[in-house]
């Protein structure tokens, strides 16, 4: 790190990261180039919404800096949900963080591409597939005047089923876990930000979503005990959604 770089908070799956002016570094990986492919075509398809990668040097890639507050959990830990900060728990910032990703996947679609080493499950984009960011949530989401703008750590990347993508997203930004209050109603406030023309689309999508948080636990800084417990608390938060989804069922349907 020079002189003149400052640490920047570490992400859920990188650490490493530091600012200068108005660029970040971030250490690559075997999954960057695929990445910055991506990166490459939201500039062009019009999202303003992700860094622009400056270049690669040393190891190291640089990235725009995007002003804002990110929506981090300062005491998250691996395999505990992050507790939302104030300014990411207003109705409007969770519509607008649904109209947010309807944007990046739109500008997703019809995106074919060269470089498909993804960090997770590398493989090009199936049918009813698009490149998503895979990692959504306020921790990798940047907030002004209270609303999401953007968001960043884009490491997770890769091809996904976009309801899949929604669904994860909405555990998290609304949020949807075990030990907080069951919100259907914020759930259809989001699933309509986002324009799902079936609401009910993203019940089995939430299972999915939460089964695969098993594969980014392979990359967290665990040891045996620590990856157990997370495998564990999966298990739970599966077990709990599968007795709420009645309930979401009917916010979703406009009964509650």
């Amino acid at each position: 790190m020079a002189q003149d770089e400052m640490p920047l908070p570490a992400g859920r799956m990188t650490a490493g990261i530091t600012r200068r002016g108005g660029s970040v570094f971030r250490p690559v990986g075997s999954w960057s180039a695929a990445v910055h492919e991506y990166l490459g075509h939201l500039g062009r398809a019009g999202f303003d919404g992700a860094p622009r990668v400056l270049g690669v040097r040393d190891g190291r890639e640089e990235l725009t800096f995007l002003e804002g507050e990110v929506g981090v959990d300062p005491d998250w830990e691996p395999g505990l949900p992050p507790h939302l900060p104030g300014f990411a728990r207003s109705d409007d910032a969770l519509a607008a963080a649904g109209r947010l990703i309807r944007r990046l996947h739109e500008a997703s679609r019809g995106f074919v591409p060269e470089h498909v080493g993804y960090r997770f499950h590398p493989h090009p984009p199936r049918p009813g597939e698009i490149v998503c960011h895979g990692d959504l949530g306020p921790w990798n989401t940047v907030y002004r005047d209270g609303l999401p703008v953007a968001f960043i750590d884009w490491d997770a990347a890769g091809p996904r089923d976009p309801v899949v993508d929604v669904a994860a997203a909405a555990r998290a930004f609304v949020p949807l876990a075990s030990g907080v209050p069951v919100e259907g109603a914020r759930l259809r406030l989001f699933a309509d930000a986002y324009g799902l023309a079936d609401r009910r689309r993203i019940l089995p999508a939430l299972t999915a979503a939460t089964l695969a948080t098993t594969e980014n636990i392979r990359s967290w800084p665990l040891d045996a005990a620590g990856l157990a417990g997370a495998l564990e608390f999966v298990a739970g938060e599966l077990r709990w959604l599968h007795g709420v989804l009645p309930s979401l069922e009917r916010a979703l349907s406009g009964h509650d």
